[in-house]
């Protein structure tokens, strides 16, 4: 007879995110996921495979919740400018003390296809995100002039991906002050 789960897949897979947020995929060790899975060995490879494989079901996770809980801002109705603070403040709360996943996946493990994969479909989602909302400034005359939205979205997926990276080194006032300085192109 064959022996059920025990546990709850979805809370150990958030409980890996955690630990690769903190450590990273080289840093985490297998001993580090099963003292934060509370699992053993033998679960985690029965269940997940393997430790790329338990990081790839984490970066979708991480990839979808943080889709749904942070890019929702930018498809509100309100004024641009304040969508975006709204945005970039939930962006860099969620962000402390560990940094995201997606950017640290980028800068850690961009010679994986399967986790670069992951990681430019996080970041096109982004910039659709983006341009959804820089179209909607455009055309209530919230930008003026013409400018490139694809340059602009791109360029808000890099302050982003930029404040990501920054967040370990520097305080709240300081990334609060990079958003402001980043968005001056708004009227």
């Amino acid at each position: 007879m064959a022996r059920t789960k025990e546990f709850n897949i979805d809370d150990a897979i958030e409980k890996a995110i955690q630990v690769f947020r903190a450590k990273g995929y080289e840093g985490t060790s297998m001993q580090d996921l099963v003292d934060a899975l509370g699992l053993s060995r033998s679960s985690i490879y029965e269940t997940f495979g393997s430790k790329k494989d338990l990081y790839l079901s984490a970066l979708d996770r991480y990839g979808d919740s943080t889709s749904e809980s942070l890019t929702a801002v930018l498809y509100e109705a309100g004024p641009t400018r304040e969508l975006l603070l709204r945005f970039f403040d939930k962006f860099i709360a969620h962000n402390t003390p560990h940094s995201c996943l997606m950017v640290n996946a980028s800068l850690e493990m961009c010679d994986h296809a399967d986790v670069s994969a992951r990681v430019q479909a996080s970041m096109a989602g982004n910039e659709r995100a983006f341009y959804q909302l820089l179209t909607r400034a455009m055309s209530n005359g919230e930008l003026k002039g013409s400018p490139n939205l694809r340059a602009l979205s791109k360029y808000l997926v890099n302050v982003r991906n930029g404040i990501t990276v920054s967040a370990s080194a520097m305080d709240r006032s300081s990334l609060d002050h990079i958003v402001k300085m980043s968005l001056t192109f708004l009227k």
